[in-house]
């Protein structure tokens, strides 16, 4: 009776710890992947500027009009600021330092928490058109190959992003992905310090300084030909290339180039002119230390819920499981016999 109650016992531990590396594997994990509430980074860039001087520009100092190799430092964070069961509306801001100048901006967006594409907002929200496309981070275990998208604030397009390969940054496996984007800028705040328009005596003075395209469009009789002052219209292209943690689809490393371009219309043809700003930075080496950190205890905790502490709660309810069918050990047939001597006779008993 007393082997049954054991038995019972043991295959009910056993039926428990199952159920629990269950749980851990198919509930806990997955929910340990989606985008946490409390999600809160900051990363910060360095590198250099190509930048259009206004007020040269203004006072017809054409040959001061542009300022190159400017330091630029850049601190970007992205930050939940409330989630709506698996949507998470995120704020992404930037601050951008070219030379003395600041350049803040701030977006948001509503995310799926797991596939981290855009969704539809909560009601009441207000966030940039991003639906189905990607913005300020991947998913863990993203897909090595060509079927995302990324969403583009200064041009508010979504274009394909590209699979390049595999690497290794900082001991960790990463995804390389890089995006390009060309498009008119449709960012109000981007558009809002740039002028509408250029005198034509200032753009016939710049003629010297551009490309060789734009010198062979803009003849003096072409020139004549457009409206004083000279509309202008502005394109955004930009080139990022990302080093994806594969585990937990961190960004361990990023480098970014980016270029407003001025164009105009001559004999009915889009003309490039000029940029009005060149940026190209990266992520700092202390940053780029502190996301490998950030994605190895990460991928620690995601592998012990994933495969270590369900595969030992396995184990151990298979032991469990065997236990009562272990072999029990017998006695030794060249064994004496133990007797138990009764003391008033002296004989023994049973």
């Amino acid at each position: 009776m007393a082997a049954r109650r054991s038995t019972v016992l043991l295959v009910t531990l056993a039926a428990v710890l199952v159920a629990a590396a269950a749980v851990l594997r198919f509930v806990v994990a997955p929910n340990a992947t989606k985008l946490p509430a409390d999600a809160d980074q900051t990363v910060h860039y360095s590198g250099r500027a190509t930048v259009l001087d206004s007020e040269a520009l203004r006072n017809g100092d054409t040959a001061h009009a542009l300022v190159s190799d400017v330091p630029v430092t850049a601190d970007r964070r992205v930050r939940v600021v409330s989630t709506h069961g698996g949507t998470a509306v995120l704020e992404d801001t930037m601050t951008v330092r070219v030379g003395e100048q600041t350049l803040p901006s701030s977006k948001t967006y509503a995310v799926d928490r797991e596939s981290r594409r855009g969704t539809s907002p909560p009601a009441g929200t207000t966030v940039e058109p991003s639906l189905g496309a990607l913005t300020s981070a991947f998913p863990p275990d993203a897909a090595r190959d060509d079927s995302y998208t990324y969403y583009d604030a200064t041009t508010r397009s979504i274009v394909p992003v590209r699979f390049t390969g595999r690497a290794e940054r900082e001991d960790r496996a990463v995804n390389v992905y890089e995006i390009e984007v060309s498009a008119p800028v449709k960012d109000p705040e981007v558009l809002k310090p740039l002028p509408a328009a250029l005198p034509k005596r200032l753009l016939a003075a710049l003629v010297p300084s551009l490309g060789s395209d734009a010198r062979a469009r803009l003849t003096p009789g072409a020139i004549a030909a457009l409206p004083d002052p000279v509309p202008l219209a502005y394109t955004g292209r930009s080139t990022l290339v990302a080093q994806i943690d594969r585990q937990t689809g961190i960004a361990v490393d990023q480098k970014v180039d980016r270029e407003i371009v001025a164009t105009t219309t001559v004999a009915g043809e889009p003309t490039a002119l000029l940029p009005v700003s060149a940026l190209s930075f990266a992520v700092t080496p202390k940053s780029v230390r502190d996301l490998g950190d950030t994605a190895a205890s990460a991928g620690l905790l995601l592998t012990l819920l994933t495969d270590v502490a369900p595969l030992v709660l396995a184990v151990v309810a298979l032991v469990l499981l065997l236990l009562p069918f272990r072999p029990r050990r017998r006695r030794s047939p060249d064994a004496p016999a133990l007797r138990t001597t009764a003391p008033e006779s002296g004989r023994p008993v049973g």
